[in-house]
């Protein structure tokens, strides 16, 4: 089968990662954007994609918390891109299940009943991290249930995903970062600004972050990829990056003074665990401003998250000459970021 045959759809194009995937696979592909509403975001983003495109780009409406509408949005698809999800730590822990678990469950449904040949889950490094520093990690840890409603509605989406009856790959991105980037991009960049933020042992420790770019190379190099056929990817810029590294980028092209406040892990680790617990009883207002000591902004500025992606480099290609250096994406994003403002 050419590849210009190929018809992929895209939950969630219309978010970060899912408006990376339109514009880099609409050059191959036949792409099928799925939006949850109509909305203007979804006909700029077919349109800006279309110039390049080799094949139609056809926006499709539909909710993934609705199986009929998700039925009928796979209709005639040879892969499913499940980029869908909501990310929103200060959320209630049933609405985050109803979507990434939930949406998940029904996405899957609707793939086999439409004999989908391949389901591209993007799940997240989260579902092994934990909340203890990782060295070098690769694919053969255990999935580990944290707590945190972000990473345990992953965490049950793999199990889901793994369970189904059709072929699937799961890529694990770290922190995603890019143009459009909404998540913990805003959060950190103003908690710098407003002289918040804080490293944590100096920042030494590694952080996890992906550019949206790469992370788009290496879906592209899962599909129809039979060597990828039932396998997890961890997926990472491949580089070093510690926190103060990255607190400094957001700093710089923020054009703000670089954090120099400093604590120990064993002062911060505590407090954390004290107010993220206390947290979820207060009003949003006050949730909002205590975010920054959410478990995962402990694990962003505090946990070591060094992982291996030599199983994506070997088998989907993912070489460092096709991904995007960390200084450079992040210029890119902080000028998209700036810009905006």
């Amino acid at each position: 089968m050419e590849n210009r045959k190929v018809t992929v759809a895209i939950t969630g194009a219309t978010g970060l990662v899912g408006r990376a995937l339109v514009t880099c696979l609409s050059k191959e592909y036949a792409v099928v954007a799925i939006g949850r509403q109509k909305n203007d975001l979804l006909d700029q983003l077919v349109a800006q994609a279309a110039p390049q495109a080799c094949t139609d780009i056809v926006p499709r409406l539909a909710d993934v918390t609705d199986l009929n509408a998700i039925d009928l949005a796979f209709a005639g698809v040879d892969v499913v891109i499940h980029t869908a999800g909501f990310v929103d730590p200060l959320a209630k822990r049933e609405t985050i299940f109803a979507i990434n678990v939930g949406g998940t469950e029904n996405a899957l449904s609707a793939a086999v009943k439409n004999g989908v040949k391949q389901f591209i889950h993007i799940s997240s490094l989260s579902v092994i991290t934990g909340q203890g520093d990782q060295f070098d990690l690769d694919e053969n840890a255990p999935l580990m249930l944290c707590g945190e409603a972000y990473a345990d509605s992953k965490v049950e989406a793999e199990k889901l995903v793994k369970a189904a009856k059709t072929i699937y790959t799961i890529l694990r991105p770290g922190f995603i970062y890019g143009p459009h980037e909404r998540s913990w991009l805003p959060r950190v960049s103003q908690a710098i600004a407003t002289g918040q933020a804080m490293l944590i042992d100096g920042g030494a420790r590694e952080t996890n972050v992906v550019y949206v770019g790469n992370l788009a190379a290496a879906v592209k190099g899962a599909i129809l990829n039979e060597q990828a056929f039932n396998q997890v990817f961890n997926i990472t810029d491949g580089e070093k990056v510690s926190k103060k590294e990255l607190f400094d980028a957001i700093a710089d092209g923020l054009g703000q003074p670089r954090v120099k406040k400093d604590l120990p892990r064993w002062l911060v680790k505590p407090v954390c665990q004290m107010v993220s617990g206390i947290t979820p009883m207060l009003p949003a207002a006050s949730q909002t401003k205590l975010a920054r000591f959410s478990p995962a902004a402990f694990r962003l500025a505090a946990v070591n998250q060094g992982f291996s992606i030599a199983k994506a480099e070997r088998i989907l290609d993912y070489n460092s000459s096709k991904r995007l250096p960390f200084k450079e994406g992040m210029a890119v994003t902080m000028k998209s970021f700036t810009e905006k403002k």
